[in-house]
């Protein structure tokens, strides 16, 4: 994104459903309970188990991707939609460093023979895969990477085209706990996915109409959670993925109250969301 960024007009989109999953939640519903105030199950989970994947390949699915299949499956039956009336944009500001480390290590050892099966699941849209594949979609399937921005570079990306293609859209952010070596650097302890829904602003399904404009030559933080809870300010702060949470959580107000949000899109512009 540069200084050069022009847009005519605001982009619109409705989001019509959701989907989430964490190590204390499995569902958006229950996302919704810790926002509230709930508080966290007494044993955190390891890892969804996505029913849409056959049992097989789903053995053999690395954590990234289970995540990101859960979450968009939870969010396409939310909606009553098939599978293969979604375009999709998935993103992870990490992608998968245990697969990363692996390849690492072995191809810095004397034997440099990779396992065919986590080579096939190292490539960046392995999770976009394995959804169109298990739920035999053909529509388009983009993978994004865009570290601290990508919750903002992905609802940018999916809501271009929902508007300019007038079609449905699926957005999946997802990050996995990142591995031992890289913490120093990278530290994220937390598993996390949260899926989107969006229909043209022009389609009759209830839900929130999102409008977005990009700001040139503006720069921006963050915006803070109102959520107090420890475990969701730590997912926010450390998981790239989850700083869709401030969406989430603004989609949680009453319909009517004031809603806005503005979030960094690069080092010289911002995105701003309005919700209604």
């Amino acid at each position: 994104m540069t200084d050069s960024v022009k847009q005519s007009k605001p982009l619109q989109c409705k989001v019509v459903s959701t989907g989430a999953w964490g190590g204390y939640f499995e569902s958006y519903t229950a996302l919704q309970q810790l926002f509230a105030g709930g508080e966290l199950p007494e044993k955190k989970q390891k890892g969804p188990k996505p029913a849409i994947i056959p049992a097989n390949e789903r053995r053999r699915a690395p954590l990234p991707v289970r995540l990101a299949v859960e979450s968009s499956w939870q969010a396409a039956q939310k909606a009553e939609v098939t599978p293969d009336a979604l375009t999709c944009v998935f993103v992870s500001g990490f992608g998968d460093t245990d697969l990363t480390d692996y390849m690492c290590k072995v191809l810095a050892s004397d034997n440099k023979e990779l396992s065919p099966t986590k080579f096939h699941n190292s490539v960046h849209n392995a999770a976009a895969g394995y959804w169109t594949i298990s739920t035999d979609t053909m529509r388009a399937a983009n993978s994004v990477a865009g570290y601290q921005e990508s919750v903002s570079l992905t609802l940018f990306e999916a809501m271009v085209q929902c508007e300019y293609e007038d079609s449905p859209m699926l957005v999946t952010f997802y990050d996995a706990p990142v591995s031992e070596i890289l913490k120093p650097l990278l530290p994220n302890d937390e598993a996390f996915a949260f899926s989107l829904v969006l229909y043209p602003a022009s389609s009759d399904l209830p839900g929130t109409l999102l409008t977005a404009n990009v700001n040139s030559n503006d720069t921006c933080d963050w915006p803070e959670l109102a959520c107090s809870n420890d475990y969701i300010q730590g997912l926010y702060r450390t998981n790239p993925s989850a700083r869709v949470l401030c969406l989430a959580e603004s989609l949680e107000q009453p319909t009517g109250a004031s809603r806005a949000l503005t979030l960094p899109l690069s080092a010289g512009s911002t995105l701003s969301l309005t919700f209604s």
